[in-house]
């Protein structure tokens, strides 16, 4: 009776999740928790109302409480890594939402490309952040070694004994100082240089790839975009058309490597 109970307050909350009633729904989920604890629905769908209301922390909460009582749910590891992501936990969102990915593969859940994308903005905003940290530590190394050249300016300046000496310890400053900001320069430019190498890139979408398979042609294409074509054009490979199923496909290892390597120094790219 007691679960049958917990079932209805259930309901009730789908369906004010339906009218975007999110907070009244919570209420009905909350109840149903009190019903029954041991169903992991309840806390995942409490979470999916916390985080239209964008409350993360609770989110969390919810979702590692549905993975302990179902350490299979993907719904709750995807959960999870988006309210990771808002939280700056990134490390942890990455962990979670290829956990959620793996799954989300294993049981032909419908909206992977929607666990991909969270997993792609994991990635780039951990780089985001990392982004920051190093042009912080760059500006407080040109700033550093600015003040060195210039105090060693001013030594030669008190050492000079005519206008001639003088001259040079100008002459070296400017000289020091402008092939400093060259350096600098040169450090940004390259970081400018945004290019994704071509077999980094989905044969279908032109996204750069994250679970990358050969056919049996040996071409390599995005997991989840071959399996959409799959489904909507028939089992074939979309450059060679000859015939190739699910089965067939086997994981690009070493480019997969590649790629995850390429992303963690170029984290604009999970953007691509």
């Amino acid at each position: 009776m007691t679960h049958a109970e917990a079932e209805h307050h259930k309901a009730l909350g789908n369906g004010l999740f339906a009218e975007h009633r999110y907070e009244e729904a919570i209420k009905e989920y909350s109840t149903a928790i009190i019903k029954d604890s041991t169903e992991r629905v309840y806390y995942t769908n409490r979470a999916l109302c916390y985080s239209k209301l964008e409350k993360y922390s609770e989110v969390i909460r919810d979702c590692r409480k549905a993975i302990e009582l179902d350490d299979t749910t993907v719904k709750a590891y995807y959960l999870l890594g988006q309210a990771l992501i808002e939280k700056k936990m990134h490390t942890e969102a990455l962990s979670k939402l290829k956990k959620a990915y793996t799954s989300a593969i294993q049981q032909k859940v419908k909206y992977v490309n929607d666990i991909l994308q969270a997993l792609l903005m994991a990635r780039k905003r951990r780089w985001d952040d990392e982004e920051v940290i190093r042009l912080e530590r760059e500006s407080e190394l040109l700033r550093y070694v600015k003040g060195l050249v210039t105090k060693d300016y001013e030594r030669l300046l008190l050492e000079a004994k005519d206008e001639e000496s003088a001259d040079a310890a100008d002459y070296y400053i400017n000289e020091q100082l402008s092939k400093l900001q060259i350096v600098f320069e040169h450090s940004k430019e390259n970081l400018m240089r945004r290019e994704i190498p071509d077999a980094y890139l989905d044969k279908i979408s032109f996204n750069i790839m994250h679970d990358p398979v050969f056919t049996p042609d040996g071409i390599t294409y995005e997991r989840q975009s071959l399996l959409d074509h799959f489904e909507k054009n028939g089992p074939f490979d979309p450059i060679t058309r000859r015939s190739c199923t699910e089965k067939q496909l086997v994981p690009n290892l070493s480019l997969r490597e590649a790629i995850e390597d390429f992303l963690k120094e170029n984290g604009w790219a999970a953007d691509y």
